[in-house]
C-alpha cells in the first residue's frame, strides 16, 4: 500500500465489526471500497475521550482547536435499544454537526488500515533517544606538513 494512496470506504454499523475489512468490488464503479467499523471506531475513541491522564490511549487535542470542534467530536452519543430482546449499541446525534467525529473515525480507520507495528516502533524511538555513550577524549596529534617539493628548487 502507497503513502500516498487514496482509498475509497463506506462505513458499516453494528456492534462487533472489525475495524476495515478487506476491500469489495461488488459496486457499480467496480472500485475497491473498503467497508469500515463504524461502531467499533467510536467505541475506541469515545474510549479514549475518558482516558484523564497523558499516556496510553491519551487523545492528545492541539490548543489551537476550538470549541465547535470538540461540540462535534461528541455531537453523538451511545443509546443502548433492545431488539427482539437482545440489547444492541446504537450511536445517534445529539448535536446538528458531526464532522469532527466522522473525520476522527476516518483517521482511526486509516491509521488501522496502515497495520504499523507500534511497539516496534517506540522500540525504535528509544533507541535514538537513548544518549550515546561518551568517546574517550584522546590528545589530538598536530601533524607538521610535509616540505614541498617545489621548496627544494627555489
Amino acid at each position: 500500500m502507497a503513502a500516498n494512496s487514496v482509498f475509497a470506504s463506506k462505513g458499516v454499523g453494528g456492534s462487533g465489526r472489525p475495524t476495515v475489512r478487506r476491500p469489495s468490488k461488488s459496486n457499480s464503479a467496480s472500485c475497491p471500497i473498503f467497508p469500515v467499523g463504524m461502531n467499533t471506531l467510536k467505541e475506541v475513541l469515545f474510549s479514549r475521550l475518558k482516558v484523564s491522564q497523558p499516556g496510553p490511549g491519551y487523545w492528545h487535542i492541539p490548543s489551537h482547536f476550538d470549541e465547535e470542534w470538540c461540540l462535534q467530536l461528541t455531537a453523538e452519543k451511545a443509546v443502548r435499544r433492545y431488539s427482539k430482546g437482545i440489547p444492541r449499541i446504537e450511536y445517534i446525534k445529539i448535536r446538528p454537526r458531526n464532522e469532527a467525529l466522522d473525520l476522527a473515525v476516518l483517521n482511526l480507520a486509516a491509521f488501522a488500515m496502515l497495520n504499523v507495528n507500534t511497539k516496534r516502533v517506540q522500540r525504535r524511538l528509544e533507541d535514538v533517544r537513548k544518549p550515546e555513550p561518551e568517546k574517550p577524549q584522546f590528545p589530538q596529534r598536530v601533524m607538521k606538513p610535509k616540505p614541498s617539493w617545489t621548496r627544494r628548487y627555489r
